[in-house]
Parts: C-alpha cells; sequence; structure tokens
C-alpha cells in the first residue's frame, strides 16, 4: 500500500508542494490515493492464493493506510474550516445532502468499527455542489425580508355626507319637543265701515321625537390588541364608520317605528308635477329635479341648498341630450373644482340614496340631536376574563327632527316615475 509521501513522489510533488496547495486540491489528491490503495488491496488479495496470512497483513496495511488518509483529510479540513462538498455519485451525480467530514464519520462509525474488525473497508458519500436558488435553498421564513407597508388596506366604504348638510345640535334629554301651527282658519282681509271684520284662528300642537340609540362593538384578543401595532387604531375607526353609516342612513330614510329615526325621506312631500303634467316633451332627469325645485319654492319654502342622488345617476344626469335627434348635451349642469351642481344647487352623490331615487331640499331645516358624542368603552363581558379577551363597544344617541311646517321644503320621488308623469301624452 502506498503511502502519501510516495504517491505524491510519483506525482512529480513534495510534501511541501502538497501542503501549499489548497484544501480541495489536498483533498482530491488524497481521495486519488485511497482509490488507487483500495485496487491494489483488490488486485493482491484475488493473487493471495488463500493466504490467510497474507490476507490479514493486507488488511492491516490497507486499514492503517485508509486510516492514515482519513485523519490527514479530517485535520485538513479543520485547519482550513472547509466544507467539504465535493464528490458526485458515481451513477446519477445527484446532489446529495451537504455534509462535512465530521457528519461523515461519525455516520459511519459504526461501519468502521465493524471494517477494523472483518478487516474490510468501506465509502463516505458527500453532497455535491449545487445551484443555489431562492426557492430551494431558503427554508424557516422569507429571505430576503418583504417590505411591510405600514397600517391597514381597508375595505372601501360609504363616505358620509349627509351631517355636513343637516344642522347638528346637541341635547341632554331623552325626548325632543316642539310647537307648531296648524289647520289654520281664516284670513285677512278689506272691511267696509260697519262690517264683520275678518277672523283668523289656528291651533297649537306638540310634536316631538324621542332619543335613539345605536351600537355596535368587537370582542378581540389582548395578544392581537397587543402585537399588531395598529390595530387599536384599526378597531376604533372600523366601530365608527360603521356606526356612523348605520345613523347616517337613519337620518335619510329611518321609518320612525320603533327603535328606528325618523328620517327626513320619510317625513318629506312627495314629487307632484302640478301644473307641469304631460307638458313636458322628452322628459329627463333634469326635468324632475327643476320640477322638485319649483314645488318647494311654490310651498315658499327656502331655495334647497342640495340635491342627493346616487352616483350613478349622477353619470346618466351627464349623458343626457337634447332629444333624440339633436345629440348635443344638456348645459345644466356645472362643474368647479369638481363639486357638481345644476342651476347653482349643489348634487350630492352618495350610494345612500338608492339607484332612480332623489331628495331635494333644504337641509338646514333638518337638525340631528345628539345626546353625546359616539363614545367608545373598553371592558369585559361573560367570560372575556378568562378567555383573555378585550370588548371594545361603542354607541351614539340622538335623534332627527325635521318639523311640520318645514317638511315641504323636502321634495323626494324618483326619476322613472316623475319623468313620466311629465311627459306630454
Amino acid at each position: 500500500m502506498k503511502t502519501l509521501e510516495l504517491f505524491l513522489e510519483g506525482k512529480g510533488f513534495s510534501m511541501e508542494e502538497f501542503n501549499a496547495k489548497s484544501a480541495e486540491e489536498q483533498v482530491g489528491l488524497i481521495q486519488e490515493l485511497n482509490n488507487e490503495n483500495a485496487e491494489a488491496y483488490k488486485e493482491l488479495k484475488e493473487k493471495s492464493d488463500a493466504n490467510a496470512e497474507e490476507i490479514e497483513r493486507l488488511a492491516n496495511d490497507f486499514m492503517q493506510k485508509q486510516e492514515d488518509n482519513v485523519n490527514r483529510v479530517n485535520e485538513i479540513l479543520v485547519n482550513n474550516s472547509y466544507a467539504l462538498k465535493t464528490l458526485v455519485d458515481a451513477k446519477k451525480g445527484d446532489a446529495l445532502a451537504v455534509k462535512t467530514i465530521g457528519d461523515a464519520l461519525a455516520e459511519k462509525a459504526d461501519e468502521l468499527l465493524a471494517m477494523k474488525n472483518s478487516r474490510t473497508h468501506t465509502g463516505f458519500t458527500f453532497k455535491a455542489p449545487a445551484d443555489m436558488l431562492i426557492s430551494t435553498n431558503v427554508s424557516g421564513g422569507d429571505v430576503p425580508q418583504a417590505q411591510r407597508l405600514p397600517g391597514l388596506n381597508e375595505i372601501a366604504s360609504r363616505e358620509i355626507r349627509i351631517f355636513d348638510l343637516v344642522t347638528v345640535a346637541s341635547t341632554t334629554s331623552n325626548k325632543i319637543e316642539w310647537v307648531y301651527q296648524a289647520n289654520k282658519d281664516g284670513s285677512a282681509g278689506p272691511t267696509a265701515e260697519g262690517s264683520l271684520k275678518n277672523q283668523i284662528d289656528f291651533d297649537i300642537v306638540v310634536a316631538s321625537e324621542s332619543v335613539k340609540k345605536f351600537t355596535a362593538f368587537i370582542k378581540i384578543s389582548e395578544e392581537m390588541l397587543g402585537d399588531i401595532d395598529f390595530m387599536s387604531n384599526a378597531v376604533n375607526a372600523e366601530l365608527l364608520r360603521e356606526l356612523l353609516k348605520v345613523v347616517e342612513t337613519q337620518i335619510y330614510s329611518g321609518d320612525g317605528t320603533g327603535n328606528n329615526l325618523n328620517g327626513i325621506e320619510t317625513v318629506a312631500t312627495a314629487f307632484a308635477a302640478g301644473s307641469f303634467a304631460g307638458t313636458v316633451d322628452n322628459a329627463n332627469k333634469v326635468d324632475v329635479l327643476r320640477a322638485a325645485v319649483n314645488q318647494i319654492l311654490i310651498a315658499e319654502q327656502p331655495r334647497p341648498n342640495a340635491i342627493l342622488m346616487h352616483p350613478s345617476d349622477v353619470t346618466s344626469l351627464l349623458f343626457e341630450k337634447v332629444d333624440s335627434t339633436d345629440k348635443r348635451y344638456i348645459m345644466a349642469l356645472q362643474e368647479i373644482a369638481s363639486n357638481r351642481s345644476l342651476d347653482g344647487i349643489p348634487i350630492v352623490e352618495t350610494t345612500l340614496v338608492t339607484v332612480d331615487d332623489y331628495l331635494v331640499g333644504s337641509f338646514d331645516l333638518a337638525t340631528v340631536y345628539q345626546k353625546g358624542a359616539p363614545s367608545i368603552e373598553v371592558g369585559r363581558d361573560s367570560d372575556d376574563f378568562t378567555k383573555n379577551l378585550v370588548t371594545i363597544l361603542i354607541e351614539w344617541r340622538g335623534a332627527v327632527v325635521v318639523k311640520n311646517n318645514d317638511r315641504t321644503a323636502f321634495v323626494t320621488g324618483d326619476f322613472t316615475t316623475d319623468e313620466a308623469a311629465l311627459e306630454t301624452p
């Protein structure tokens, strides 16, 4: 069996030249020496004509050389901090798991012991180098770290608009009352000498609206509140937004029954074509809105300050042409800084209004009375304590009032029906 020195001499290298080579080159040469010794041992064993002593001597010599070379490889790897990753599977060239020489020796410990006792030898399998890819070489997390954008991308929600139009006031009571004049009879007029003067009378009526309560709550774990930095703000924003959406819907269309508010649309006056019935050629949405404004004005109410419409109806309004043959657009609409108006009356686009419906009115004559601003409270409910849950509650109390004699300042209707009422036969 060749020693490393004899092997290097045959290669034309000195030990000094061997030591000057890289760790990878040194390991390669030692592996080549091991292969030569293994082949030599195999040939000698076949030619030994069953001489047991000779076989044992050859085995001992071979094992000693292999052990010396393994130790030398291990020393090279330790000294050079080099992870052995070469040697390709001779059959398929498949990439195996990465192992250091220490790993390999530990895995082959039992076989090495058996080899020493039986005078046989064993081999080691090492991982072949392969292309490094994020898809195959990264596990247990994201590398590189993803860029997390701050905050929470919230679901799109209706913008609260009606609070900008109505009058908002506060109350300390649970009931709002007002006194209005009703059932007026008689009128003032000229009076001849000696004749009975003109008499007038009317009734005094007390009306009222009760304060109603609207609430919402979210149950959330202490861990979620503590571990997600934006969670507290997100919960508060969600509760306030959803509560105000319900309150806005009630202010607009609550039917006044049970725990519902008495909404503006509910008490508004229905559209009436009046003297314009059957007189308008090619009646359209613009005609309907103008007739509704006229209805408010002849009721001796203030000029309307807003028109509430669904966005789709506003778009349809923008599509209106003069008639079926004259394709010019109707020039009644104005737009200044993204604010649309019809004859100077602002148009408020909101999905609060159902498609084909509209509400025209003097919205400052509608008053929302709040018993305190929306309040948020945090506490524990039921088994929250044992589940580490927190209950976050929001509530609003209030009423909407449109006094009886102001209700003709609002007109509501639907475009399809009201266009038909205006259209010439």
